[in-house]
This record gives C-alpha cells, sequence and structure tokens, in this order.
C-alpha cells in the first residue's frame, strides 16, 4: 500500500516537469545575456549575475527529479529519454560549474567564462528539442516549415516497400509491421520490454506480456493490442502513450488484417479487401484491389508456331493477348465451319482465352467443343444460328466473364443456364427473343451480371 501510494505521488510530482523546466531556462539565459551586455558596457559582473545561475542550477535540479519521475511512468519512447535525461544532468552540473565561475569571475578569464556561456547556450538548445520530441514527435519542428527548408532538414524515407507488384504484398510484412515499427517497437522490442511485450518479432507479438495475448484472430474488439490503439487518449492503457497515434488509416488496417485472421502470410489479394479497406489500399499506396481478369493471371508456355500455322491455314485468326502473354485471342473468318476445324482447337485448348465464331455456321452441338476450353473468358457467338440448347452445354465453363448472344435464336430460357457461371460479367442478348420482363427479373437476381439487351 505505502508503495502504491508513493507511486502515485512521484507520478503526480512528475507531471509539474513542463512547470519546472522553464524557470531554470529562463535564470541561465538572462544571467548569459546581462553578462555579456555588462561585458559589452565594460562594466564589471555583479554577484546578481552568479545568484542567477545558482537558482537557475538549483531550479535546474528540480526539474531533473521531476523529469525523471515522469519518464518512468512508462509514458516515453526509452531512445529518447535516455538522452534527454542525462543531457539535463550535464546542463545542471555545468550550471553550477557557471555559478562557481560568476561567482569568482576576477579569478578566472574572459575566454573560460564566455566558454561555459556558450555550452550552456548550445545544450539548452538541443535539450529542449529533444523535450519536444519526446512530447509531440519527431517531426513537430519542420512539420510547417516552408518546403525549401523541409526538403533540406527533414529525413528522407529509405527502402520502402514497392506496391506495383500487388500479387507479392503480403500484409503483415509489408503494411502491419511498418506501423507497429513506427509506432511500438521503441518500447516493446527485444532489450524494451514494456509490460514484458515484444512486438519486433511475430512470435513474441502473438506471445503477448502481462495483460495476456495482444491478439485474438478475427475479433479485434477481443484483441488487447487493437482495445489499446482505439482507448481515449485521455486513458492511462492508451497507445502509444507519447508520439504520433495511429491513424485512421493505420488502425483501420490493423482491424481488417485481424479480422481476416490475423495471418501472416496472406496476401493482399487474400483477405477480403472491401468498403474502406478498398480505397485505403488504393490512395495510400496505390493497390488496386479489383479482381484481376482470370487471363492476367494464367501463365502458359508459347504455343509452337507450327500449331499456329496450321490453325490459320484453317481460317483462323490466331493473336497472343501480350508480349508475356501466351494465351491466344482466336478469331474464325469463314462462315463454313467443320468438325474437322473445331477439332484442330482441341491442340491450344488451354491456350484460348477470346473466341469469336461471329457470322458461322455454327450448330448447338459444335458447341461441345467450346466446353473444353479452360481459360475461355470472352466468347462471341452473335449472328450464328444457335439456340437455348446449345447454351447448356457452356455452363462448365468456369472462367467465361463476357458472352456475346446478338441475333441469335436464343430465348430466356438461356439465362437460367448462364446464370450457373459464376464467372459471367456481361450478357449481349440484342435482337433475341428474349422476354424483356423476364430480363428485368433475371437483372434484380443477378446484379453482378450486365445484359445488353
Amino acid at each position: 500500500m505505502t508503495l502504491f501510494l508513493f507511486t502515485d505521488y512521484t507520478y503526480f510530482l512528475g507531471r509539474f516537469h513542463p512547470v519546472l523546466v522553464h524557470l531554470p531556462i529562463g535564470f541561465l539565459l538572462l544571467a548569459i545575456l546581462l553578462e555579456w551586455y555588462q561585458r559589452i558596457r565594460g562594466r564589471k559582473i555583479g554577484q546578481l549575475i552568479a545568484y542567477a545561475w545558482l537558482l537557475g542550477s538549483l531550479g535546474g535540479l528540480a526539474s531533473i527529479i521531476s523529469g525523471w519521475w515522469l519518464g518512468d511512468t512508462g509514458l516515453y519512447l526509452e531512445d529518447d529519454l535516455f538522452f534527454h535525461r542525462w543531457l539535463g544532468v550535464s546542463l545542471v552540473f555545468m550550471g553550477f560549474i557557471g555559478w562557481w565561475l560568476k561567482k569568482n569571475w576576477k579569478r578566472y578569464a574572459p575566454g573560460i567564462q564566455n566558454t561555459i556561456n556558450i555550452l550552456v547556450l548550445l545544450v539548452i538548445f538541443i535539450e529542449g528539442h529533444l523535450g519536444g520530441t519526446l512530447t509531440h514527435g519527431p517531426d513537430y519542428l519542420l512539420e510547417y516549415a516552408p518546403a525549401f527548408i523541409k526538403n533540406k532538414f527533414a529525413e528522407k524515407e529509405f527502402g520502402k516497400t514497392d506496391f506495383s507488384n500487388r500479387d507479392s504484398i503480403v500484409v503483415y510484412e509489408d503494411l502491419i509491421a511498418p506501423i507497429f515499427q513506427e509506432k511500438c517497437w521503441a518500447c516493446h522490442n527485444a532489450e524494451i520490454q514494456r509490460g514484458q511485450l515484444n512486438m519486433e518479432h511475430p512470435d513474441s507479438l502473438f506471445k503477448g506480456g502481462e495483460s495476456g495475448p495482444t491478439l485474438i484472430a478475427r475479433i479485434p474488439t477481443e484483441s488487447e493490442l487493437f482495445k489499446r490503439v482505439t482507448l481515449s487518449p485521455k486513458s492511462q492503457k492508451y497507445m502509444p502513450p507519447v508520439g504520433e497515434p495511429l491513424t485512421y488509416t493505420e488502425i483501420q488496417l490493423l482491424d481488417w488484417w485481424i479480422t481476416n485472421g490475423a495471418d501472416l502470410t496472406m496476401k493482399v489479394e487474400e483477405g477480403n479487401a472491401i468498403g474502406p479497406i478498398k480505397s485505403i489500399l488504393s490512395k495510400n499506396y496505390g493497390i488496386d484491389t479489383t479482381p484481376k481478369p482470370w487471363y492476367e493471371t494464367v501463365k502458359l508456355e508459347p504455343v509452337d508456331s507450327l500449331v499456329i500455322d496450321k490453325l490459320i491455314d484453317q481460317g483462323f485468326s490466331v493473336k497472343k493477348l501480350g508480349q508475356e502473354n501466351y494465351l491466344l485471342d482466336i478469331k474464325y473468318n469463314d462462315q463454313e465451319l467443320t468438325e474437322e476445324k473445331l477439332k484442330s482447337l482441341l491442340e491450344v485448348s488451354d491456350h484460348i482465352t477470346w473466341l469469336s465464331f461471329a457470322k458461322s455456321n455454327i450448330s448447338d452441338s459444335q458447341l461441345n467443343y467450346i466446353s473444353k476450353f479452360p481459360n475461355l473468358t470472352r466468347l462471341q457467338l452473335e449472328k450464328t444460328p444457335l439456340t437455348d440448347t446449345g447454351i447448356k452445354q457452356l455452363s462448365t465453363l468456369k472462367h467465361l466473364e463476357s458472352i456475346n448472344l446478338y441475333e441469335t435464336n436464343v430465348s430466356e430460357k438461356c439465362l437460367e443456364d448462364l446464370s450457373k457461371i459464376a464467372s459471367l460479367r456481361r450478357i449481349y442478348l440484342w435482337n433475341t427473343s428474349t422476354d424483356k420482363n423476364i430480363v428485368q427479373e433475371f437483372k434484380v437476381k443477378n446484379p453482378q451480371m450486365e445484359i445488353i439487351f
């Protein structure tokens, strides 16, 4: 009980440090300026100047004691606190030396007197900057500086993650860990473990500290870490207690990561990036989470050129999708389509992603061949004699995104079979016998599909 009262007592007195620290600074600055004024006027250094040094040193001693107690509360970053503390001790020590020199000013040359003056002024400015850094963060001094000053003195950031290739972005390693490094590691690392918590390594992060586990997978509101960063800043348990708090963006990312299981290996594309997270990833990191078309994800070896030449001889035009993408865009240019020509496509069945039989004589039974093209994403069958019977054979296509049935003999019955293709996003039904009312009902039930009617 006595220890508790003592802790509360010192915590209370420590809070007076920002008030006490300005008084000795004022005394020391006043003493130095008065001395220089007296020397310029050719006058002797009076005893009042020595008393000002003494008052400044005694006041500095009081501010050191209160500041030491305030630092022991655990509210400040250890690295910054160490230099601030001991530089303050050095300043008070130099203050007492200065008092002795000014008290016995006749014994010491002006050069020695000015040396202590300049050293004290230098330490005051450095110590003041360190105090501001502890309270307001490292960027407080240059935050509103003119651009030419900020560009010259502000710290440049190196080694940032390249977010141009979203396939390689790991959520914890590239998005979450940098937040912890900037906002948490100073007090929770392998050497300094406030609350017995080390956040520097994933194993120790999940192990937690004296308050128990820091993360509860899929339940952010039960995770101690998430609760601490979303408390009121006035709470003693709020984290981080000093410096820049987690931003709205950082809290949303943390919430999203924990909700998705706090998986250390989860990639951006594996998380359910919806709503504000989608916007955050796009605006803050330049990460586009819009699902890629299937043809952009497929990696295949190029087709033998002899096979391509054979297809061209049979009336097909064949194009690659890109320099690094060996999927094929194939279009049949004649009207008379035979069984033999369709069978020749089976040699490149895995490579066909865009296929057009527009204005050909393809029949319902021949659509069976098309159902064997696993990477088909776009199919053009406009102005052909196809009916609902043939469309049934296409329901096995897993990656079809667009189908054009303009001026064919299909009706609203084909919609039931097309709805079985989960990847389908666009259907062209212009100039068909499809019932408009049924199309409208289908749109309501399948809002992900666009029907051009």
